[in-house]
Order: C-alpha cells, then sequence, then structure tokens
C-alpha cells in the first residue's frame, strides 16, 4: 500500500464531506421527526460523521485501501458527544446544549478514533488529536459566525443568504487545511500540490 496522499483532494474532498454531512443531518433530522424522535441532537454527530467520514476515506484509500473504518471512526467519534448531551437530557442533568463545546470535544473523540487507524503509517496520535480538534472547532465557528451573522448583519436576501452560506461552507475547507497538516508527513512533494 502506497503512502502517497496527496492533500489537495484531502482539502477538498472534506470540503466536499462537510457539505454531504450538512444534508445527511437534515435529512436524519426530517426522519427522527417523523418517526417521533424530536430534538435529538445526535443526528449532528451522525450526519457530519457519516458525510464527512466517507469523503475522507476516499482520499485516504492510497493508504488505508479500501476499508471502511475510517468512515466508522469518523461517524462515532462525532457521535459520541452528541448522544452523550442527549443523555443527559433525557435524565434529567439540566447541562444546556452547546453545539459549539459539542463539536469542539468531537473534534477530540474523533482524532482519537481515527488516530488508530493513521499510527500504523507514521502519522503520530497526539498531532492528529490537536489537529482534529482544531480543525473541527474552526468548522464550529465559522458556523457560530455564520448564525450570529443572521442577527446581526444587514445583509439580507439573496446576498444574506450567500453570504450564510459561504460562511458555513468555509467550515469544511478550514477542517481539510488543519487536518492536513499531519498529513503532510505522508505527501511527497509532487502529490502535495497535485490535484
Amino acid at each position: 500500500m502506497t503512502k502517497d496522499i496527496s492533500l489537495r483532494p484531502w482539502i477538498r474532498t472534506t470540503f466536499l464531506g462537510w457539505l454531504l454531512g450538512i444534508a445527511l443531518v437534515i435529512g436524519i433530522a426530517l426522519i427522527g421527526e417523523v418517526v417521533g424522535v424530536h430534538g435529538s441532537q445526535l443526528v449532528v454527530g451522525l450526519g457530519m460523521g457519516l458525510g464527512v467520514g466517507f469523503a475522507q476515506e476516499r482520499a485516504l484509500r492510497p493508504l488505508l485501501g479500501a476499508s471502511q473504518s475510517w468512515r466508522w471512526a469518523t461517524t462515532l467519534g462525532l457521535s459520541a458527544p452528541f448522544l452523550l448531551f442527549d443523555l443527559a437530557r433525557v435524565i434529567g442533568l439540566g447541562i444546556p446544549f452547546s453545539l459549539y463545546i459539542a463539536v469542539a470535544v468531537a473534534g477530540v473523540t474523533v482524532g482519537l478514533a481515527q488516530a488508530r487507524l493513521l499510527k500504523p503509517h507514521g502519522i503520530e496520535s497526539l498531532p492528529w488529536v490537536l489537529a482534529s480538534f482544531a480543525g473541527w472547532t474552526c468548522a464550529a465557528l465559522t458556523s457560530a459566525l455564520a448564525d450570529s451573522m443572521t442577527r446581526w448583519s444587514t445583509i439580507r436576501g439573496l446576498a444574506g443568504a450567500l453570504l450564510y452560506l459561504g460562511l458555513v461552507g468555509l467550515g469544511g475547507i478550514l477542517l481539510g487545511l488543519v487536518t492536513s497538516v499531519p498529513l503532510r508527513k505522508l505527501a511527497t512533494p509532487n502529490t502535495s500540490a497535485r490535484g
């Protein structure tokens, strides 16, 4: 198995996986509403984990082969903090939900789940977990900025919608950029620029 990872495709597929994840979150949430599961935060972790995990898995195919382990490590790692918030609500702990805290914690849990798959290929766990935490936190911050922009911005209509979508989409690009840093170790000089 070659260790030749191209960084531009990593960033691009992470961005596309982010967009797929958004669509999956919406789809899973709608299905949840239909079957009577209201207000579950787990759908965020499931949707984003499946979308980003599926896309990144394709970019890592030269390293990991056709295994689906990356997809499931990403889905489980991202879902765990959201599930804990849901369970805390169900048992009445009164812990207020924060999307941005859940995503930051998910950055750590998904990083830990993914690190075990990368370690045999020369990627140290700590740099990967830190990059995952930073990448997911940056992605959450762009979503927070987009959400707050709708409250304070005077930009309305189509321009406002495009700005909002652009900021939300930027999260996927930042996630790909930040998590590409530890992967640079695997990229040869010619493949890091290839796309």
